[in-house]
């Protein structure tokens, strides 16, 4: 029998993480704020971490299980489920300071036109190595345009998921946190960053993050602009510029890899181009 309806629902999409997920578990478990459910999305894992998770035994731990879809999917699935007016959400390998909960529950209770609140966040390899401090910017539509200036977790308003229609299933190669920001608040209301560092990201030498972002980055970029190209076509001399910005980076990456200058100049100069075409034609 369910307990009373909690204030906040922590939702944390699995996939064959069970090496990493008890870390993340005992994290949320750990909160100085304890009004709270936990519901894990097991999106098609392996044998042995549905074992793991199935043997899972604590009274806020409720498991869901389904054919792998992706990470968007698995969310939204997870917020439905979920029965809070606030909603954490989390990957199965990362962590967060044992007070996050409390300072972000009292942001969004003070704050009407806040709809999600993070934070700044460490970047760690293996045992807690910390190689990058990441200090995002949070804010309004304006500052997402051209960058994710949030992170990949967050607590969020059930309501705010629910106007935009979820996470975009459609995108399955990356970039569906920052799309979902873009939708959230394109309309208006911001994203609020605690500029404390309250969420440790666990960086993996082989991801498919990592891969998606990198093999999938023009795809996602012409996605995400010709979805809301409304609101990209009121800047389109920033979208130039950004665009330019981006293929003059390309080319100092592609230099390091390639020899053919030639074949530089000429996939930079494409690269921006093919990304407008695809949004306005």
């Amino acid at each position: 029998m369910k307990s009373k309806t909690p204030k906040v629902s922590v939702v944390i999409p699995c996939y064959n993480d069970k090496d990493y997920i008890i870390e993340t578990i005992d994290s949320v478990l750990n909160q100085s704020y304890q009004d709270f459910e936990v519901i894990i999305v097991d999106d098609g894992s392996n044998n042995e971490t549905k074992d793991f998770l199935r043997k899972i035994n604590n009274d806020k731990v409720s498991i869901l299980e389904q054919k792998n879809r992706g990470l968007s999917n698995a969310r939204n699935n997870g917020f439905k489920k979920a029965r809070g007016e606030y909603i954490l959400t989390i990957d199965s390998d990362d962590t967060l300071d044992a007070s996050f909960l409390r300072k972000a529950v009292l942001i969004l209770d003070e704050k009407d036109s806040v709809k999600a609140v993070s934070s700044y966040c460490n970047i760690f390899e293996g045992n807690y190595h910390i190689t990058q401090k990441h200090k995002p910017k949070g804010g309004g539509i304006n500052n997402f345009l051209f960058d994710n200036n949030s992170t990949s977790f967050a607590l969020i308003r059930k309501s705010s998921w629910e106007k935009v229609g979820g996470y975009d299933e459609k995108m399955i190669h990356g970039f569906e946190d920052w799309e979902f920001w873009i939708s959230m608040t394109k309309n208006g209301g911001t994203v609020y960053m605690i500029p404390e560092f309250l969420f440790n990201y666990r960086y993996k030498l082989i991801s498919m993050s990592k891969d998606s972002k990198q093999n999938h980055r023009e795809k996602n970029l012409s996605y995400i602009y010709k979805k809301h190209s409304d609101i990209y076509s009121k800047h389109f001399s920033e979208l130039v510029d950004f665009l330019a910005d981006l293929a003059a980076r390309n080319k100092r990456n592609e230099i390091k890899y390639k020899t053919s200058i030639d074949y530089n100049i000429g996939k930079v100069i494409l690269f921006p181009l093919r990304i407008l075409k695809k949004i306005f034609l």
